[in-house]
C-alpha cells in the first residue's frame, strides 16, 4: 500500500518526494473530511462578517493551512516536512488572530506562534541528528539505519518536546486553552481535529522511523496519557467558556492517544506483536474518531455562539428549543466524546482498554503496574467527561433562556452549517454501529508502525466482544422502545385526568433556580481543589433580607500561573533592558540580509 512521487528541486538538502503509506492515509482521511466539512461550514458562518474584514484572505489562508496540512502527512523528506510545517503554524496564526482588534485574540496568537517555533527548533536538532547518523535526508533512508540506543532515547526525548508542543502535551499545552476561543469555530475545529494531530502524526514517523526503543519510551507515554488525560478533563471542568472547555477536552483525547502509543511501544519492545497493533490501532483510530467527532462539538458551539453572540455559557440556556438540530448534533459529538456505546468514541477506547489488559496480563511487573494505572485514569477520564458534558449540554441546551426573551432569536442558521455537522454526526454513528471497517484501518496502521504482519495475529478476537457489546445495547434500546410504546397504548386505553405539577411553593420556575456551569461541577472541583488550585469567591450574606449577591469560581492552569508566567515576565524584563542595542535604521537590516545572500551564493557556487 506504498506509493512514492519524486522530483528533483534547487533546495539545499531537499526533494519533492512524498509517500502515501497506511500511516498517512489514516491522517490523510481525517484531514480532508474535516478540511471539507470546516470549509463547507464557513460558507455560512462567515456571511455575517463579509462586509466588515477581509474574507478573502481569511479563506486564502485557509487554504494553504489545508494544503500544508496534506503534504506534511505525505512528504517524505526532512526539509519537506519542515517546510510544510512551518507554513502550516504561520497560516494558523492567520487564521487565530482573524479578530485581531481584540487585544485577547493578539494575545493568544502570538502564545501560539512563540510555542510553535520554539516546538520546531527541537525538531531541527532531532532531524540533523536523524540525518547524521543515517547519512540522509530521506525519511525512508532514515528508517533503514540502525539507531544506537542512547541516541535513539534523545532523538524521542527531543520528539516528545517538540512534536508535543504542537499535540498538546501537558505542560507544553498552554497556547491551546487561547488559540481554540480566540480563533473562528471552523478554524477551532481543524484546529483541535487534525492540526494538533500532526503532532501525534510526527511521533508515530519517528517512531517508525527509529524502530525499537527502550522500554522506558513506552512508560513516559503512559504517564504523559494519564497526565494528560485526567489533568485535561478536570481543567475542561472548571470551565466557563464553551470553546475554552473544548479545548481542554482536546488535551484529554490526546491523553487517551498517548496511552495508546505507549501500548503499543511496550508491544514492541517486549516482542509482543498482538499488543503493539492493539496499541497503535488504537491510539490511530482514536485520533481519526477525535477529528471527527471534536469537529461536530466545535461547529455545533460555533453556532450556537453566533445565535447568541457569547461564549460563557452561565449567559445560555434553553438553546434546544430555539436551536433543535444543533442541539440533537452536539448531543451526538458529547456522547461520542464521553466514549459511549453506539459512538465511535466507545470503539477506539474499547481497543486501548482492551491493550492495557493485555500488557497487565503480559507485561513484566512494572508494566503491569503502569497499565493498571492507564485503566484507572481511563476510566476516571470517562467518568468526569460524562460530568463535564452533562455540565455543558444541561447548561447551554437545557432549562430556561438566562437572558431576556427574543434576545436569542434571529436568523435562522444557514444550510451551508447544517450539513457538515450532519455528515460528521452520521462518521460518528456509523463507526459506532458497524466499526469493523474503520478499526481494521486502523490496525492496517497499527501493524505498518510495529513491522508486523497483520495476517499472522489473531485481530478477530477483539471484533468478537465488541459486537456482542454493541448488540447488546441494541437490544436493550430496542426493548425499552417497544415497553415505551406498549406504555402508550395502554394509557390510551385509560381515563388519564389531567392537573398541575405541584410547584413547592413556587408560582413558576425561573432561570435563576438552574444550575449554572460553576454550581453543577462545584463538587466535583471542590474534591481535587488541591491539584487545581480551585478557588470560589462570594460575599457572606448578612441579615434577615439581604441584598443581592453573586459568586464566581476559577480554575488556575498550573503550568500557566506557576511555570510559564513567571519564566515569560523575566524575558520580557530582560528583552527592555537590551531594548537599547536594537537597530534602528532600515537600511542596516536591509545591508544584513544583502550580506547573507552574498554567503549563500558563495556557499552554493562552491
Amino acid at each position: 500500500m506504498e506509493k512514492y512521487f519524486q522530483s528533483s528541486w534547487h533546495v539545499p538538502f531537499g526533494e519533492f518526494s512524498l509517500k502515501f503509506d497506511p500511516l498517512s492515509f489514516i491522517f490523510l482521511v481525517a484531514v480532508i473530511i474535516l478540511i471539507l466539512c470546516a470549509g463547507i461550514y464557513a460558507v455560512g458562518y462567515m456571511r455575517p462578517y463579509a462586509s466588515k474584514r477581509p474574507v478573502g484572505l481569511h479563506i486564502f489562508f485557509y487554504l494553504v493551512l489545508s494544503l500544508a496540512l496534506i503534504v506534511i502527512v505525505l512528504a517524505n523528506n526532512v526539509i519537506l516536512f519542515l517546510g510544510a510545517w512551518e507554513i502550516m503554524s504561520v497560516s494558523a496564526f492567520f487564521l487565530v488572530v482573524f479578530k485581531d482588534e481584540e487585544s485577547d485574540v493578539r494575545r493568544a496568537g502570538f502564545l501560539y506562534l512563540i510555542a510553535s517555533h520554539c516546538g520546531t527548533f527541537l525538531l531541527i536538532i532531532m532531524f540533523f541528528l536523524m540525518a547524521s547518523n543515517s547519512g540522509s535526508m530521506n525519511f525512508d533512508i532514515i528508517s533503514h539505519a540502525p539507531f544506537p540506543p542512547v541516541l535513539a532515547g534523545v532523538i524521542f526525548l527531543l520528539a516528545i518536546f517538540g512534536f508535543g508542543v504542537k499535540a498538546g502535551f501537558i505542560p507544553l499545552h498552554i497556547w491551546l486553552p487561547h488559540a481554540h476561543p480566540a480563533a473562528p469555530s471552523h478554524v477551532s475545529a481543524v484546529l483541535s481535529g487534525v492540526m494538533i494531530k500532526m503532532g501525534i502524526y510526527g511521533i508515530c514517523r519517528v517512531l517508525w522511523m527509529i524502530g525499537v526503543l527502550p522500554d522506558w519510551c513506552g512508560y513516559l507515554l503512559l504517564i504523559i496519557g494519564v497526565l494528560c488525560g485526567v489533568m485535561g478533563v478536570l481543567y475542561a471542568l472548571g470551565q466557563h467558556e464553551l470553546k475554552r472547555l473544548l479545548a481542554y477536552h482536546s488535551i484529554e483525547n490526546i491523553g487517551i492517544v498517548a496511552l495508546g502509543l505507549g501500548v503499543g511501544l511496550l508491544g514492541e519492545s517486549h516482542r509482543m506483536p498482538f499488543l503493539a497493533v492493539l496499541g497503535f490501532g488504537g491510539a490511530l483510530l482514536h485520533v481519526f474518531n477525535h477529528a471527527i467527532f471534536k469537529g461536530l462539538l466545535f461547529l455545533a458551539a460555533g453556532a450556537v455562539i453566533q445565535k447568541t453572540h457569547t461564549g460563557e455559557m452561565d449567559r445560555m440556556g434553553g438553546m434546544a428549543k430555539v436551536m433543535p438540530l444543533v442541539s440533537i448534533l452536539f448531543l451526538i459529538g458529547a456522547l461520542a466524546i464521553c466514549g459511549l456505546p453506539l459512538f465511535n468514541g466507545f470503539i477506539s477506547e474499547f481497543i486501548i482498554y482492551f491493550g492495557l489488559f493485555q500488557g497487565i496480563f503480559h507485561l513484566p511487573l512494572q508494566g503491569t503496574f503502569v497499565c493498571a494505572l492507564g485503566i484507572i485514569a481511563l476510566a476516571l477520564m470517562g467518568t468526569l467527561a460524562l460530568a463535564c458534558f452533562s455540565k455543558v449540554y444541561g447548561t447551554v441546551f437545557l432549562g430556561e433562556p438566562r437572558v431576556p426573551k427574543g434576545s436569542q432569536l434571529g436568523e435562522r442558521i444557514s444550510l451551508w452549517m447544517c450539513i457538515p455537522m450532519i455528515v460528521l454526526a452520521g462518521f460518528c454513528l456509523w463507526i459506532g454501529l458497524f466499526p469493523r471497517t474503520a478499526a481494521g484501518i486502523a490496525f492496517l496502521g497499527g501493524a505498518f508502525l510495529s513491522h508486523a504482519d497483520l495476517l499472522e495475529l489473531p485481530m478477530d478476537n477483539i471484533f468478537s466482544p465488541l459486537t456482542c457489546m454493541i448488540g447488546g445495547v441494541v437490544l436493550f434500546l430496542a426493548l425499552v422502545l417497544i415497553l415505551t410504546y406498549l406504555r402508550v397504548l395502554f394509557l390510551k386505553a385509560l381515563p388519564a385526568s389531567v392537573s398541575e405539577t405541584w410547584r413547592c411553593g413556587f408560582s413558576y420556575v425561573t432561570p435563576r433556580m438552574q444550575y449554572t456551569s460553576s454550581s453543577f461541577a462545584r463538587l466535583i472541583l471542590d474534591f481535587f481543589k488541591r491539584i487545581l488550585f480551585y478557588k470560589r469567591t462570594f460575599p457572606q450574606v448578612k441579615g434577615f433580607f439581604p441584598q443581592s449577591a453573586s459568586m464566581s469560581s476559577s480554575v488556575s492552569d498550573f503550568f500557566e500561573e506557576f511555570l510559564f508566567k513567571p519564566v515569560f515576565g523575566k524575558l520580557t524584563n530582560l528583552s527592555r533592558k537590551l531594548d537599547i542595542s536594537r537597530i534602528r535604521y532600515t537600511q542596516m537590516y536591509l545591508m544584513y540580509i544583502f550580506l547573507y545572500l552574498i554567503i549563500l551564493l558563495v556557499w552554493k557556487l562552491k
